[in-house]
């Protein structure tokens, strides 16, 4: 009876350890796959894609729009690349793409501001275009990104007024870094815009990783297996990308831009990140669009949406 016994607890030992080990290999693998999510994608010609399946007419807006490479330095030394279009004006709005593009997929909202007195700055979010690092840690350390080239757009370029506008996982940089700043400083920008911003980083994976359904095992085991393992190894906590719950942090006036039709960052979850901005001075839009697809859809009206808002809280 003994040596069975202890032959269970032999068995029980291994099949703990192989399963810890399985999990901490698992948790490292998804963790890689995660920060490295666009290794094998060519995020520019990704962009150019989705401009034309928007039937956006990219030849023309770059044959009549000429800007100029520049760079800012991040505060853990990442060079952020960005296009600037200078027209001599004295408002500049900062261009923070979603996930899996670049620079260029944002040449449609580009338009709307160069039409109404601002000059641009679009950048390559990490793990896009050509910024050098290469993870994608969904606003995480992309915000210092932002907060530098807000920097460079007051102290060098020497702008009295700067705007940051993001789309999706742009969204999300931006709403983080609003979040980290304060208002009133060089690093701060005047006002911010989230389009459709992801809700969480936590709260996007356990949603892909559940099919949609956020409390199944399925997405609660790998979701913390490889949060486990990315605290270890890089640092990186799931929390520090909580959109949601860091949005009561923001202290610059916000526009919010909703898509009704959205199945990437749900309605829902969009206006609980609204309803959690503490600063009086927020707005928030709907449009009966698919995931950023508002400007695409509603051109006039989201012009005026976000004229209108920009003009309320800079005035």
């Amino acid at each position: 009876m003994k040596k069975l016994t202890k032959a269970l607890i032999i068995i029980l030992a291994i099949i703990i350890v192989l399963a810890a080990g399985g999990s901490l290999f698992l948790g490292n693998y998804i963790s890689d796959r995660i920060l490295y999510q666009n290794a094998d994608n060519d995020t520019h010609d990704n962009s150019l894609k989705q401009l034309e399946v928007w039937g956006y007419d990219t030849d023309a807006f770059l044959a009549e729009y000429e800007g100029t490479d520049i760079t800012a330095t991040a505060e853990d030394g990442n060079e952020v690349p960005g296009t600037y279009y200078g027209f001599g004006n004295d408002k500049c709005v900062i261009l923070v793409h979603g996930a899996g593009g670049d620079r260029y997929c944002v040449a449609p909202v580009a338009e709307k501001y160069f039409a109404n007195g601002y000059d641009v700055i679009a950048i390559d979010q990490r793990g896009s275009g050509v910024n050098p690092d290469d993870k994608v840690t969904f606003g995480i350390n992309e915000q210092m990104d932002v907060k530098a080239m807000v920097v460079k757009a007051r102290t060098e370029l020497g702008y009295d007024t700067v705007i940051v506008h993001g789309q999706s996982m742009g969204g999300q940089t931006t709403a983080l870094y609003a979040a980290n700043v304060t208002p009133g400083t060089a690093e701060a920008a005047d006002a911010v815009i989230l389009e459709c911003p992801v809700p969480g980083m936590e709260l996007i994976l356990k949603e892909m990783f559940g099919d949609g359904d956020t409390d199944s095992f399925t997405a609660r085991y790998f979701v913390g297996t490889s949060k486990l393992m990315m605290g270890i190894r890089y640092g990186i906590d799931y929390d520090d990308g909580d959109t949601i719950k860091l949005a009561a942090n923001i202290g610059i006036p916000t526009l919010v831009i909703v898509s009704d039709q959205d199945s990437v960052c749900l309605p829902d979850q969009v206006e609980q990140i609204y309803d959690n901005i503490s600063v009086d001075e927020k707005e928030i839009v709907h449009f009966d669009s698919a995931h950023i697809e508002g400007c695409i859809d509603y051109p006039e009206e989201y012009e005026e949406s976000v004229m209108s808002f920009l003009e309320n809280v800079l005035n």
